[in-house]
């Protein structure tokens, strides 16, 4: 056992496919004259800040009914969809269940909100296997600030720091803020571009690299 901690990103990391509800989306918004990619970035925007704590789902419901003219039920019916496209695919759960076994630490850092997160643990029965799990709504910052991280790692000796392998498929805005802190980095390098996740350029080198997350198990 290289490791004794390993702490996953949520997004495209743990989570890292998605069904296109694009379709479905759009058919919600035809009688309005939209399309998914005329409201997306309102959107996201919208989830930055849950995901910082300062709004709720409700209240993303209500501004976005205002500001796109859109009647907060169908909101509510977008934010389901785009929720419920989250896979967890069996590499990934296996990978997670054979490290659980072998007794190392798991634990979950996402910038992300806590309904989203805990909606996917429970329909996936997978919360059991995580002895931390840090969401930014609750702390009211996103990685790379280091407050997050701390929060992640309380429980751990800072001495321990070392012990830790922190796996992510974004460079920049989780492992080069981990990566002060002694803490081990893997990048999950995925071949993925849409309007959520962009191609990165390599700007600093983790100290590993997976195409797969089976592979973890022959790093740590």
């Amino acid at each position: 056992m290289k490791y004794k901690y390993i702490f996953f990103d949520w997004g495209y990391t743990l989570i890292s496919k998605f069904r296109n509800v694009d379709d479905e989306i759009n058919m919600i918004l035809a009688k309005y004259n939209l399309k998914w990619n005329d409201i997306f970035r309102n959107w996201k925007n919208y989830q930055v800040l849950n995901s910082l704590g300062k709004v709720t789902e409700k209240e993303t419901y209500k501004d976005l009914a205002l500001i796109l003219n859109i009647s907060e039920e169908d909101i509510e019916k977008i934010d389901m969809l785009l929720l419920e496209s989250h896979i967890l695919d069996e590499e990934t759960k296996n990978t997670i269940i054979k490290l659980y076994e072998k007794g190392y630490y798991l634990g979950i850092i996402s910038n992300n909100s806590i309904r989203n997160v805990e909606y996917i643990l429970e329909r996936e029965d997978i919360k059991k296997y995580f002895k931390k799990i840090v969401i930014s709504e609750a702390v009211k910052e996103r990685k790379p600030n280091l407050k997050v991280y701390m929060k992640a790692f309380e429980d751990i000796p800072k001495g321990e720091y070392n012990n830790i392998a922190f796996v992510s498929d974004e460079l920049l805005e989780d492992l080069l803020g981990v990566k002060i802190l002694g803490v081990k980095t893997i990048w999950y390098e995925q071949e993925i571009e849409n309007k959520w996740k962009k191609k990165e350029e390599v700007l600093i080198e983790p100290d590993y690299r997976i195409k797969s997350m089976n592979e973890l198990l022959y790093i740590v």
